[in-house]
């Protein structure tokens, strides 16, 4: 067995190590399969550290291959977010089972609810439901995640983890992906919690702590060293760039996820701006949540438009399979993505890598050479280096 798992591992930590022990000795998985967010998370933010440092935190916990979900998608809303990642796992061609974590641990749940919602797709019920939504000024990320609350289980939709769980699943009966799944409560305080609360704290309150005491904890030993020898960002390290980005763009309405309204509003308030969290706080309203925001600044400040973005989708989400690192363990499966993959598989930097990927690592190297005042390999020159685990 084969497991996959999209994951963001902002930073990895004790829950997913618990993951990953969950699916070698409770499913069996003789192999797993990560895909995973790269310089920036599908909050929008600024990743912790960059994406390599967190692919070998999860590799000597025990993943094995670990794939970078395409920046376009992996900034994008819950639904894209999802499909891209489900997307990349099947174009390996041998991630037979789909794991992830949710505060409900129900499969067939999740099951019923994800076909009751491909139900009310094809129907068009959620669809009139949206648009009238989104008529109103609210945008389609936005609009649907509403109409969700209002077709299905409260249960399901309690959590954001919960509602990736059922876009995981839509996805998968949607295009009649061959894939299993399977569920594992997750545990711990909330995933938004600030709190550092013992070895299961949250991603949120380890960022928090080491940005405030400069120390990394709840996570596993064998990533500290790890960590130390990495660099730590805050999502706020993004604030000059962005608002010099902002400061020269006439109408940011051309950008993904950003409506007419919403790009008056941040013309109106720049003259506010102070940081990227101040600002998203300066611009949040009653139809403009705080994650939209963050997300439609990223967009902005990666130079994401709407038209790219549907030209990206159209063309099936996943184009390459982008090789962040693999253990000794991955090896052994490399030859069968060769042979079963749906994909070219690449692991140095070519004329096909997506011009965002790039373009956001360049950014996230940039920062990074701020802060340490010395040189960093750009994507292009980068040494695709083993990690021997």
């Amino acid at each position: 067995m084969v497991v996959g798992i999209v994951a963001e591992y902002n930073p990895f930590h004790n829950g997913h190590k618990l993951q990953l022990d969950y699916a070698k000795n409770v499913l069996g998985a003789s192999q797993i399969v990560v895909a995973m967010s790269g310089s920036f998370t599908q909050r929008g933010e600024l990743a912790c550290f960059d994406k390599y440092t967190r692919a070998h935190a999860a590799l000597s916990c025990g993943a094995d291959i670990i794939l970078e979900i395409p920046t376009i998608f992996a900034t994008s809303s819950a639904r894209e977010f999802a499909s891209a990642g489900v997307q990349l796992l099947a174009n390996t061609g041998i991630v037979d089972t789909l794991l992830f974590s949710a505060e409900c641990n129900d499969k067939n749940l999740f099951i019923e609810e994800s076909k009751k919602l491909l139900e009310l797709e094809n129907s068009g019920k959620i669809n009139n439901e949206i648009n009238t939504l989104v008529t109103n000024g609210i945008s389609y990320a936005t609009a649907r995640a509403k109409a969700l609350k209002t077709f299905l289980s409260e249960e399901i939709i309690s959590s954001p983890n919960n509602i990736l769980g059922v876009e995981y699943c839509r996805y998968i009966y949607a295009n009649n992906i061959n894939m299993e799944i399977a569920v594992m409560k997750r545990q711990g305080n909330e995933y938004n919690d600030l709190s550092l609360s013992g070895e299961l704290s949250s991603a949120s309150a380890i960022r928090e702590h080491y940005k405030l005491s400069g120390t990394i904890e709840a996570v596993p030993e064998e990533t500290i060293n790890i960590y130390n020898s990495g660099i730590f960002l805050d999502c706020n390290d993004v604030s000059e760039i962005l608002h010099y980005k902002l400061l020269t763009v006439d109408s940011f309405q051309q950008y993904l996820d950003c409506t007419e309204d919403l790009s008056e509003r941040i013309k109106n308030k720049l003259n506010e701006y102070e940081s990227f969290t101040q600002f998203c706080q300066v611009l949040k309203a009653k139809n403009f949540e705080y994650s939209r925001i963050s997300r439609v600044l990223c967009h902005i400040l990666l130079g994401i438009k709407n038209q790219e973005f549907k030209a990206s989708k159209e063309k099936g989400y996943i184009n390459y399979i982008r090789m962040l690192g693999f253990s000794k363990n991955g090896k052994s499966i490399l030859g069968d993505m060769k042979k079963r993959g749906k994909a070219p598989i690449i692991t140095e930097p070519t004329e096909i890598i997506d011009k965002y990927d790039i373009r956001s690592s360049d950014i996230l190297r940039a920062i990074t050479t701020s802060k340490i005042k010395k040189s960093l390999p750009n994507e292009y020159t980068r040494k695709f280096e083993l990690n021997n685990i």
